[in-house]
């Protein structure tokens, strides 16, 4: 028997305890027109192809959510059997359940130079990439996906010693936070130094593994692409309609009925109101710097966001939902500031 996870009170306050939200942030992100773009802004392999080619052309399939494990000997397992498993009360189980597994995984074709190159791309959504709220360093956590990649092509991608079958792989991972709240990209990836004398191998030999790590800050940078997920992600004082109308008129996205469905759920969830207003509240009673100061502080980050919520027109029950304030509170509240 596992014990549940255990979550701080910021931890919960943050969303770390709502997997609904995070569930459909990896839907959206998984849209192929919300793809094409990433691609097209970090990937040097698709800067030049036009984004209605990526979408169409250069994603293979449908990109897999949460569905194939990261970890050794459980990756190619999860590929190779069915994804439920029914036992004899006939309830459906995931045979990857509790398995760590990749947000969404795909394969990309890539014309170049009459060939066609094909790359190995996982995209993570992150709420934050704050060590202190982690409990690690998440460039680390990176690293070891990218090499899982690589190392899973084994009996997939090629067999035996064939190990020029070996497919390039992307880690990208979009980060909602920034460290300094400046927005942010940065690459790492395999380079060649010379030491002694200069002999160079081909850079298509070692050029096999590419973390790009996204942050998304506060600014407002002139980045298309930070630009673009700041509308979708960061952005909680918009609607949906408004972020609609946004991602058509400035970015010409054709907003299908999928992505409008999810980008609903996510404004209803309303969880970028409730993180913003909730952090500002722990950080004002944090300078306080005494217990009471902090709880009054978390206190006035709630109300701050109920309100929000309120004015925008959300039901009392999606806000006692949210926020976890009784029903019964939250009309004290309404009442208190001529709002019902």
């Amino acid at each position: 028997m596992t014990s549940s996870p255990s979550f701080t009170l910021e931890d919960l306050l943050l969303g770390y305890a709502n997997p609904a939200y995070d569930q459909h942030a990896k839907r959206l992100l998984a849209q192929k027109d919300v793809v094409a773009r990433i691609l097209k802004g970090v990937v040097p392999e698709f800067h030049h192809i036009d984004l209605a080619t990526i979408a169409n052309q250069c994603i293979e399939g449908e990109p897999e959510i949460g569905a194939i494990p990261v970890d050794m000997d459980k990756t190619n397992a999860a590929r190779q059997m069915p994804k439920e498993l029914r036992g004899d009360n006939t309830e459906s189980a995931s045979p990857t359940e509790g398995w760590i597994r990749f947000d969404i995984l795909f394969h990309a074709i890539v014309p170049q130079s009459g060939e066609r190159i094909t790359l190995i791309v996982n995209i993570e959504a992150q709420k934050t990439q704050s060590h202190s709220r982690l409990g690690y360093a998440l460039l680390r956590r990176a690293i070891y996906y990218a090499c899982r990649l690589i190392s899973s092509q084994k009996e997939t991608e090629f067999t035996k010693s064939n190990y020029d079958d070996i497919k390039k792989v992307y880690s990208i991972w979009i980060c909602m936070d920034a460290p300094d709240e400046k927005s942010a990209i940065n690459v790492y990836d395999m380079q060649e130094r010379h030491l002694l004398h200069i002999t160079k191998a081909e850079k298509n030999h070692y050029d096999l593994l590419s973390i790009i790590m996204i942050y998304l800050g506060a600014d407002n940078s002139s980045n298309d692409l930070i630009r673009f997920l700041n509308v979708l992600f960061r952005d909680a004082a918009k609607s949906a309609a408004e972020k609609k109308k946004i991602l058509e008129s400035e970015f010409d996205l054709d907003i299908s009925s999928d992505m409008e469905k999810e980008m609903n759920t996510m404004c209803n969830l309303s969880e970028g109101i409730f993180e913003q207003g909730i952090v500002q509240g722990i950080e004002q009673g944090r300078e306080q710097g005494i217990a009471q100061g902090r709880e009054q502080g978390i206190a006035q980050g709630e109300s701050g966001m109920i309100l929000s919520m309120l004015r925008k027109g959300y039901d009392l029950t999606s806000i006692a939902d949210i926020s976890q304030w009784s029903i019964n509170k939250i009309e004290q509240l309404a009442k208190a500031h001529h709002l019902l």
